[in-house]
């Protein structure tokens, strides 16, 4: 068997969601400019969003996923429950565990949030999938997206994810156990940058690793000028630009640009324009 070629190998993906034409959430009174990412080898979806928008009217009730979520503030204040979060916070919401209600605290908010299976690999619908369910429970109640709630045509009241989660699994819904009793909130301003050993002038803030896969969480600075060498992934790889900008494997990048790399796929060289900002996630396979 002849040995497998460059061709063979997963492909980086690379998407702007500022180009991404927003949209309307199936559940929430929410529009967002979201990207979707998917290795069929194991599984791991990862949905990714990217919003500078105004939040009037913006509410969501307190509920709970069976996915891991990570959110990132750029600019702005919102709240989850008792938890406040405001520009340069990063906040890690497991699966399982309960939080919200979700509130703006300014006219507007930059944000960026990325959500994937967590260590239980769970369910994790994709928007189509949601889609899907949303259709189906037409006739059977209301979507009520300001409240966050569906209420049914009997008066009940359920979180509008809950209700869309219960159709992709058909039947009641089913949460992992909480590993965490809340979600976990970081002010990254605190974090002193680090020199790393990547390439000169590149500097690092390792925020966390989570479970035993992680999300492993870190910030980069890559000066202007600067190249990064490539190599090759060995899980998966989330990168986020916030600011910023230059070329990735023959592709410009700038703010909202999310940069999957599987694992087994070959990283390319990023040559620095405007000096960059991101921040970087990693996941085990399964």
């Amino acid at each position: 068997m002849n040995a497998p070629t460059d061709q063979a190998l997963p492909a980086v993906e690379i998407i702007n969601v500022m180009d991404i034409k927003p949209v309307v959430t199936a559940h929430r009174q929410t529009v967002l400019r979201t990207a979707e990412f998917e290795d069929p080898r194991d599984g791991r979806r990862f949905r990714c969003g990217f919003s500078r928008r105004k939040q009037e009217d913006y509410y969501s009730p307190p509920h709970r996923h069976t996915f891991d979520q990570l959110r990132f503030v750029i600019e702005g204040k919102t709240k989850y429950g008792p938890m406040r979060l405001a520009s340069g916070d990063f906040a890690y919401f497991p699966e399982g565990v309960f939080y919200g209600p979700t509130e703006s605290l300014s006219e507007e908010l930059a944000s960026c949030t990325i959500q994937t299976q967590g260590p239980s690999w769970g369910c994790f619908p994709t928007d189509a999938e949601c889609g899907v369910a949303g259709e189906q429970l037409k006739g059977r109640g209301e979507m009520d997206r300001a409240s966050g709630q569906f209420i049914w045509a009997d008066g009940r009241k359920q979180d509008s994810f809950e209700a869309l989660l219960e159709q992709v699994q058909g039947g009641p819904a089913q949460y992992p156990p909480a590993r965490f009793r809340a979600p976990v909130q970081f002010h990254t301003d605190s974090f002193p940058w680090l020199e790393s050993k990547l390439a000169s002038g590149v500097m690092t803030k390792p925020l966390a690793r989570f479970n035993a896969g992680g999300p492993d969480v870190e910030m980069m600075r890559i000066p202007a000028g600067a190249k990064l060498a490539g190599g090759k992934a060995d899980d998966h790889r989330m990168w986020v630009v916030f600011a910023g900008s230059g070329i990735y494997g023959g592709h410009g990048i700038s703010e909202g640009t999310f940069i999957y790399s599987p694992p087994g796929s070959v990283i390319p060289e990023i040559v620095v324009g405007e000096e960059i900002i991101l921040y970087a996630s990693r996941f085990e396979s399964r």
